[in-house]
C-alpha cells in the first residue's frame, strides 16, 4: 500500500494578544478539514508573532502556557494532530522564553521543538525576545524527528521554525536523523521581492535534503507589519503547491510514496501580480488590519486633488467602500482652483462617491497670522507661514476625529520621499494614527500605482479582481468617466503643497526620479554604500548624493514622531524598521 499523507496548511490572520480570538479562529480552520492527517498553524500561533516586549511579560508567558493546554484538549476532542506554534519555557532561571512548537495528537504531546537560528536583524528581534535551542540543556537541546503514524505505515517528519530554513544545518541535522518530510512554521513578514528570494531557499533546503518542504506562513496585518502568507510545498521534483497570496484559510495538501519517498500529489503555481498591483495590494492588507483590529469606524483624511491624497482616497474606498471613508478638503487662500475641483470629482466619482465636506481654513490662517503681528510687530517667517496651513488643518481633522469619538482613524498622506526628507509638518500633515503610504516612494511606487489602479478602472484585471475580493471580502470600487479623468490629471499635474503662490515640490526638493535613484540607494540597497559608491553608480554627482543623504539624516527627529505605517520595502522608515539617533553629529 502506497504511503501518503494530507497536511491540512492553515495560512491564518492571527492578531497580537487574542488568545481566545485566535483559538476559536484556528479551531474554525481546522474543523472545515477534519479529514486531515496533520494540521499545521504558523509560528507563534498561539500568541501571534511578534508580540514584541510582551514575549518578556510573567503574564503573557503564562497566558501562552495556559492556552496550549486548550490546543492540547482541542486535539484530544477533535481526534486529531495539530502542530502549534507557541513560546516554550526554556532556561528555568531565565525571563525569556522560546520561540517554539508543540505537536499534540489526540490529547498526548508527542513531540516538541525550539527555534535554532533567532533572526536579530531588520524588524526582528528574537535575541531581545527569546532563547535558541542552543542554549538550552538536555532533552531540550536534542533535535529530533517525529514518527507519525499513519494507516499501517509512518512517516518520520521533522520540524523547523521560520529562520531556521535560511540555513541548511537544521534541516541537514533533521534529514540525518531519517526525516522524510521537512515541516516549517513561519511568520515571515512581506517585503518587496521577497516572496521569490523565500521560493529561491525552498530550492536550495529541499535540494540539500532530498525531501518535501512543507512552509505554513501567516496572513494579514498587525501594526507596521504585513504577511503576504504564500504557504507552499515543494517536493525534489521541483513540484510546487502554494496557496495564493493573502488568502486566509485552510488548504489540504497530500503528500505520497512515489518509491522515492515522499512527493507532491497535485502541482498549483504562483499568482503573480505585478508590482504595482502587488504593493498597493499589500499597503492596503495592512491599513485594513490596523483599521479593524483597533475598533475604527471608518477612516479619515484631508483631500487635496493632489497624488498622495488621491491615491489614498482609492485604497480607502477600495478597502472599505464609500461608506467608510471621510475626507475634509481644506482650501487656504493659495489653493488652486483645479485642485478643489479635482478633489471633489474623485470623491464623486469613486464607487458610489464618499464624504468630502469643505472645511476652508483661511479664516482660522489670517487670524493666526494677524495674532503674530501684534505679538512681534511683523508677518511670521515664509516656513512658518506655510507650516501654519499644515497644522490648522491637522487641527481640523483632529476635530472631526475627536467629535466623532475618536472611531474615525486619521491616514496620513505622506509619501516616503517626503518622510525620509523631511518634507512635512510636524503636528500637520504627519499627523495621523496610521500612514498607508509610508513606505512607498513618490516616483517608484506612488505614481506607478495610481497609474495601475487608473488602468484598472478603464481595462479590469481579473485575477487582480479576485485576488482584491478574497482577501478583503468586497471588489475593487468602479470608477465613472469623471473621476477616470479627475486622476488622470492629477497625475500629470506637477507636485505642489499649494502653500504660498506657484508652489512646486521642486522648489524644495529635487526632482523625484532623480531623488528616489539616490533615496533607495541609501536605504533599500541590500550592501551599505558610501556617497562616492552611489555616485559612481547612479552616475551623479558626489555633492548631490551627500546632500541627499545629510537632508535625511537632518530630519530624523520627525519621522521619530511620523505616525505608523506599512513595510512595504526591504527597510522602511517605520519604528520596527529604523532605529537612529535623534542626536547625532556623525557628518
Amino acid at each position: 500500500m502506497t504511503r501518503k499523507i494530507n497536511i491540512a496548511m492553515h495560512q491564518l490572520n492571527y492578531t497580537t494578544g487574542a488568545f481566545e480570538a485566535n483559538f476559536l479562529k484556528t479551531k474554525a480552520s481546522i474543523e472545515n478539514a477534519l479529514d486531515a492527517d496533520i494540521h499545521v498553524l504558523p509560528e507563534c500561533a498561539v500568541t501571534n508573532y511578534p508580540s514584541d516586549d510582551y514575549f518578556l511579560d510573567a503574564q503573557y508567558q503564562a497566558k501562552a502556557i495556559e492556552y496550549c493546554e486548550r490546543y492540547r484538549e482541542l486535539s484530544a476532542t477533535l481526534g486529531i494532530t495539530i502542530v502549534v506554534g507557541t513560546p516554550l519555557r526554556g532556561k528555568t532561571r531565565s525571563k525569556k522564553m522560546c520561540n517554539g512548537l508543540v505537536v499534540y495528537s489526540k490529547g498526548v504531546e508527542v513531540h516538541s521543538y525550539m527555534k535554532t537560528h533567532l533572526p536579530n536583524y531588520d524588524v526582528f528581534d528574537d535575541v531581545r525576545w527569546f532563547e535558541s535551542r542552543l542554549e538550552q540543556v538536555g532533552a531540550d537541546a536534542e533535535i529530533r524527528v517525529l514518527e507519525f503514524h499513519l494507516d499501517g505505515a509512518t512517516a518520520k517528519i521533522g520540524f523547523c521554525i521560520c529562520e531556521d530554513i535560511w540555513f541548511a544545518d537544521v534541516i541537514g541535522e533533521l534529514t540525518e536523523l531519517g526525516a522524510e518530510i521537512i515541516v516549517s512554521i513561519n511568520s515571515s513578514p512581506y517585503a518587496i521581492a521577497k516572496g521569490n528570494f523565500r521560493r529561491a531557499i525552498f530550492k536550495e533546503r529541499v535540494s540539500e535534503s532530498g525531501v518535501p518542504l512543507v512552509y505554513v506562513n501567516q496572513v494579514g496585518g498587525n501594526d507596521e507589519l504585513v504577511w503576504d502568507g504564500c504557504s507552499a510545498v515543494l517536493d525534489p521534483d521541483g513540484v510546487l503547491y502554494e496557496i495564493e497570496m493573502c488568502k486566509e484559510g485552510v488548504e489540504v495538501v497530500t503528500l505520497a510514496d512515489s518509491g522515492k519517498g515522499f512527493r507532491n500529489t497535485v502541482s498549483k503555481p504562483t499568482l503573480v501580480l505585478n508590482d504595482q498591483q502587488e504593493r498597493y495590494l499589500m499597503a492596503c492588507l495592512g491599513l485594513h488590519a490596523y483599521i479593524e483590529k483597533n475598533g475604527f469606524t471608518g477612516t479619515l483624511f484631508g483631500l487635496s486633488g493632489g497624488m498622495d491624497s488621491s491615491l489614498v482616497a482609492a485604497m480607502t474606498v477600495d478597502t472599505f467602500g464609500e461608506g467608510r471613508v471621510n475626507t475634509a478638503m481644506m482650501p487656504s487662500p493659495y489653493t488652486s482652483a483645479g485642485s478643489n475641483t479635482r478633489a471633489a470629482r474623485l470623491a464623486a466619482g469613486m464607487g458610489d462617491g464618499f464624504v468630502a465636506e469643505v472645511w476652508p481654513i483661511t479664516e482660522e490662517y489670517e487670524a493666526a497670522k494677524a495674532k503674530f503681528r501684534k505679538a512681534r510687530g511683523r508677518d511670521p517667517s515664509g516656513l512658518a507661514d506655510e507650516n501654519l496651513q499644515a497644522q490648522i488643518r491637522g487641527n481640523t481633522l483632529s476635530m472631526i476625529s475627536n467629535d466623532a469619538g475618536g472611531l474615525l482613524a486619521m491616514i496620513g498622506t505622506s509619501n516616503k520621499s517626503e518622510i525620509l526628507c523631511g518634507y512635512g509638518t510636524l503636528y500637520g500633515d504627519l499627523r495621523g494614527a496610521f500612514n498607508v503610504l509610508k513606505d512607498l516612494y513618490k516616483s517608484i511606487d506612488v505614481f506607478p500605482i495610481a497609474e495601475m489602479r487608473l488602468e484598472h478602472a478603464i481595462n479590469p484585471d481579473p485575477v487582480f479582481d479576485r485576488v482584491w475580493l478574497q482577501t478583503f471580502g468586497r471588489p475593487l470600487a468602479k470608477w465613472t468617466d469623471d473621476c477616470r479623468k479627475a486622476m488622470r490629471e492629477v497625475i500629470d499635474e506637477p507636485p505642489s503643497a499649494e502653500l504660498k503662490p506657484g508652489q512646486k515640490d521642486t522648489d524644495s526638493l529635487p526632482p523625484y526620479p532623480r531623488l528616489d535613484r539616490v533615496l533607495w540607494e541609501i536605504e533599500d540597497a541590500k550592501a551599505s554604500q558610501t556617497d562616492e559608491q552611489i555616485a559612481a553608480l547612479l552616475g551623479e554627482d558626489v555633492e548631490f548624493v551627500s546632500m541627499v543623504r545629510a537632508k535625511r539624516k537632518r530630519y530624523e527627529f520627525k519621522r521619530f514622531q511620523s505616525c505608523p505605517g506599512v513595510k512595504i520595502h526591504r527597510k522602511s522608515p517605520t519604528t520596527k524598521d529604523r532605529r537612529m539617533p535623534l542626536t547625532n553629529h556623525f557628518a
